[in-house]
């Protein structure tokens, strides 16, 4: 199978390409355009929206930063514009190449010992890759229609990217209760199908029925939820 077949397959088959590509896959290529995508979605983002407006922005959401004076207000606000135009290029591929290594091991874990299936790291990291891009095509896609759809001063970076039940909260709502609606998202939905679809190609739907290997993603989601919404109650 081709690497162009895996990557259609995603989308369009998921079940009949993902044993190909648990073990024949290469995750890096589905890395570099997933790190790509970003770097095109930030530097549309800083052009159309620009940065000022964008640390207004995410000073607005801040509780603690609205209960500063106007002088460290205007402190936060100078240092998040020397920072943020390094932060929103750096981090994000970062992120996404090192958030998809840990959660490949958390898979990997959640299947080999809890449900105890054969599978390798490689296998999951394939899976989890490869089940990444669809959704992540389809959020990019949104994301620019809204980003230039809306004018730049009601755009908004948090929920642009997703179709959550966070979109529908108020700005007033409790910080860990807007964690958890925002964890609530179509394409996170659509991610947690497709690895368990995945999974359940490579090991076979009868020592690993769908419904059984969709546990194997929810309980490591769960704990990533809970975890969110704690650090949030805290910091909120």
């Amino acid at each position: 199978m081709t690497e162009i077949q895996r990557i259609s397959g995603a989308f369009t088959e998921p079940s009949r390409v993902f044993a190909d590509i648990a073990r024949n896959g290469r995750w890096w290529i589905i890395a570099i355009v997933l790190i790509l995508l970003n770097v095109v979605a930030v530097s549309a983002m800083v052009r159309r929206v620009g940065y000022d407006l964008m640390i207004e922005k995410a000073l607005e959401q801040s509780r603690q930063v609205q209960e500063m004076s106007a002088d460290q207000r205007a402190q936060v606000y100078e240092s998040q514009r020397k920072f943020m135009p390094i932060a929103v290029r750096v981090f994000p591929p970062i992120a996404i190449l090192g958030g998809m290594l840990v959660v490949a091991g958390a898979l990997l874990f959640s299947y080999r010992f809890l449900l105890d299936a054969d599978v390798s790291y490689k296998e999951a990291l394939n899976i989890t890759s490869y089940a990444y891009l669809p959704p992540a095509i389809a959020g990019n896609l949104m994301f620019f229609a809204l980003l230039y759809l809306k004018p730049p001063d009601e755009f908004d970076m948090e929920s642009a990217g997703g179709l959550s039940v966070g979109s529908f909260l108020s700005r007033d709502t409790a910080a860990w209760l807007r964690s958890l609606a925002n964890s609530l998202d179509l394409f996170t939905i659509w991610t947690i199908v497709l690895i368990a679809t995945g999974f359940t190609a490579l090991c076979g739907a009868r020592k690993l029925p769908f419904g059984r290997s969709l546990w194997g993603v929810i309980a490591p989601w769960l704990v990533y939820v809970l975890g969110k919404m704690g650090f949030a109650a805290l910091t909120g």
